[in-house]
């Protein structure tokens, strides 16, 4: 097979192979602009409704209020409400197995005195029982019963 040795500077025989169209570039942009047109559908006119009716706003306004109104009681009285009774604070303290000294950790001298008073123990019959248990040997069993 023989190739032929192309000149490319000097000789104008070589075509590209490509034409382009009479006045293209100068009808490109109106031909472009015509399919465009018929591509898009006829747009139709939108209804805008505004967002911030006067009627609108008072509702909401007024709702807003109300719910502000019962939500901040409720939560206040909820707050300050402690509804723990004793058979819940036991049986609280029966499954997690807290014991006497980690309760005794938790209680202030004021506790002790209310206790006490409760309990109707004075302070000599106080010592009289700190004295006993001290020489019991059995001091875990009874602490644990």
């Amino acid at each position: 097979m023989n190739m032929k040795n192309f000149d490319l500077e000097n000789n104008d025989k070589i075509t590209t192979g490509f034409k382009t169209p009479e006045n293209y570039f100068e009808q490109f942009e109106a031909k472009m602009m015509r399919q465009i047109e018929a591509e898009q559908p006829a747009e139709k006119e939108v209804k805008v409704v505004s967002l911030f009716y006067r009627k609108q706003v008072w509702m909401s306004s007024i709702a807003a209020l109300l719910l502000l109104a019962i939500a901040i009681p409720v939560y206040f009285n909820m707050a300050s409400e402690s509804n723990l009774d004793a058979t819940t604070i036991e049986s609280y303290l029966a499954q997690q197995s807290v014991g006497t000294t980690e309760l005794t950790k938790h209680l202030t001298d004021e506790d002790v005195i209310a206790l006490e008073t409760s309990l109707g123990v004075s302070t000599s019959e106080s010592d009289e029982i700190e004295a006993y248990l001290s020489e019991t040997e059995n001091l875990d069993y009874i602490l644990n019963e």
